[in-house]
């Protein structure tokens, strides 16, 4: 709603001022040609802290929640904006319209699809519709229309059959892209039914999104509803609504502690587990209701060829389960580049120089003793760890003969729950990061290194923040490269061991190489140096890539 405040105060007063916002959800306000970034202690910058105070007159004022905020604009700014839109203003790039939508990812195809939140938040219950009815709608619709159910992991979203599972599996950005690419919605009254209306159509939709609102009677219908939604009320059907909504938080005490299990924030007219206003719409009255937009010609059905595509795809994710990453291939590189922009500097804690081995579990304790004696033998008095993943004992004699050599195991605290592959590959930029040096030589137990200390004084005595080795072949071309929006160097591969590395200089193409490594899901990272390669390459970090044949510095 404050999207459609600060369209309308340009609207009507342009070229008058320049606005910036600092909210919770920054990604509602990207390609927003209103908003221009400014420093809070520039001069001539005034900030308002913005409320709707319009609400607690919402009962008896024929206001909708979108003159909330401009109505307090009015006041604060001894305005007079009047709205001419009847929705948010949420834009979408022409990179981002062009992009598939997660659905065509799945499906391989464009399929018509509608949006279902068959929950909410737990602060207020009273809007919850029943999940047992929310499955009837779907079932009812079973070749017809393909479901979709979002919802955040930590608000109450009961899983449905027959739908692509997308809680959980969406940030903000990628809902409103969903948003876009979507037939129709179906959904309480929530940030999603707003989203629906705020979202532009695709150009060979209607000028309005479909959408069905299972409204009950906690809101007064000239707050929230839409002129082109059909919204599912009982406002002057029931005595606790019939003069607006009861504005009630919750059906039952949740016993949280919260405000809302008060008493007067109680619905006082419960029916099972669910408010009287709520109970009294069916799922046959929801069905109706979705059935008009098809009937009236604003939307069509599935096709027979769509809905054998969309049944196979329904298939699948019983089988095997939706993918769990947070990120698609085509939104991949606009994320990666968020985050890079975000990196802060390099803490100011690190110190000194120090190597590290990572133990895939793959190298016999002998053999890890004898590279290790190598590199004390050779007169290498340098600090050394051994980062692994699970945190297992070592043999006794092992853990002896490592104390000798005053060697350190640290376990890196790295997310198990996603796949052995990534797990392997967060390890190496995990370590980097984590270790306490501020200069790093990443050392493999299958390749010694005879004088460490001559590595380290090359990487001192070039500019560069790195030293790499390059492997015999040439990098190729892959997914990784594009869906990073690093340019392709042409270059040599670069071999991750050995590695030296400057933290100090090269912080953001660590910090970009541990990201990429878990976000891997899409390009199959090599098990070699790919991922810092990518990464110093898209964060414009310089690097020395010294030629394999300089068997000097290798065992």
């Amino acid at each position: 709603m404050l999207t459609a405040a600060v369209r309308e105060l340009h609207r009507c007063y342009p070229n008058q001022f320049v606005t910036d916002v600092r909210t919770p959800c920054p990604q509602l306000w990207e390609h927003n040609p209103h908003i221009t970034p400014l420093s809070e202690d520039e001069p001539g910058v005034e900030i308002i802290e913005c409320h709707y105070p319009l609400i607690n007159r919402s009962n008896q004022a024929p206001y909708h929640v979108i003159h909330g905020f401009i109505e307090f604009l009015n006041h604060q700014l001894r305005l007079n904006i009047k709205p001419a839109l009847f929705k948010g203003d949420i834009h979408l790039s022409t990179d981002e319209k062009s992009w598939c939508s997660q659905v065509q990812e799945l499906t391989g195809e464009d399929i018509p699809f509608w949006i279902v939140a068959a929950g909410g938040k737990h602060d207020i219950t009273i809007k919850w519709w029943e999940t047992r009815r929310y499955q009837e709608v779907v079932d009812y619709f079973q070749g017809k229309i393909l479901f979709v159910q979002v919802g955040a992991a930590d608000h109450y979203h009961p899983p449905l059959k027959g739908i692509i599972d997308l809680r959980s599996k969406t940030d903000l950005r990628q809902l409103v892209r969903l948003v876009y690419h979507s037939q129709g919605v179906l959904c309480p009254v929530t940030f999603l039914m707003h989203l629906a209306a705020a979202v532009e159509t695709k150009f060979s939709a209607p000028k309005n999104r479909a959408c069905v609102v299972v409204a009950g009677g906690r809101e007064p219908v000239s707050w929230e509803a839409y002129p082109h939604h059909q919204f599912l009320h009982t406002n002057g059907a029931l005595l606790c609504c019939d003069n607006g909504g009861c504005w009630k938080s919750r059906t039952v005490p949740l016993g949280d502690g919260d405000e809302r299990d008060n008493p007067s924030n109680l619905c006082v007219d419960v029916v099972g587990n669910l408010p009287r206003c709520m109970d009294m719409i069916t799922a046959q009255d929801v069905i109706q209701r979705i059935e008009l937009y098809f009937r009236g010609g604003a939307v069509k059905f599935l096709t027979s060829a769509q809905a054998s595509n969309a049944s196979k795809a329904l298939r699948y994710g019983r089988s095997v389960g939706w993918k769990k990453s947070k990120l698609e291939q085509h939104t991949f590189q606009q994320a990666s580049q968020r985050f890079i922009e975000a990196i802060p500097e390099c803490p100011p804690h690190f110190q000194g120089r120090g190597i590290i081995f990572c133990d895939r579990n793959d190298t016999t304790p002998s053999a890890m003793v004898t590279v290790i004696q190598r590199l004390r033998k050779s007169g290498c008095t340098l600090p050394i760890q051994i980062w692994r993943l699970r945190k297992k004992k070592w043999n006794p004699q092992v853990q002896k003969w490592l104390n000798s050599l005053a060697v350190e195991t640290v376990w890196a605290q790295i997310d198990l729950s996603r796949s052995p592959a990534l797990r392997w590959h967060q390890l190496k930029p995990w370590a980097m990061l984590h270790s306490p040096f501020q200069e790093v030589l990443l050392l493999d137990f299958k390749h010694g290194i005879a004088e460490p200390k001559s590595l380290f004084n090359r990487l001192s005595a070039g500019r560069k923040g790195a030293v790499f080795w390059s492997q015999n072949n040439f990098a190729t071309p892959r997914k990784i490269w594009d869906f990073c929006g690093a340019p392709f160097p042409n270059e040599p591969e670069l071999d991750p061991t050995p590695m030296a590395i400057n933290k100090i200089k090269c912080w953001r193409a660590l910090s970009t190489s541990l990201w990429y490594s878990q976000h891997a899901d899409f390009f199959t990272p090599r098990d070699r140096g790919e991922i810092f390669h990518v990464a110093f390459i898209a964060t414009g970090t310089p690097y020395l890539l010294v030629e394999n044949e300089d068997a000097r510095w290798r065992k």
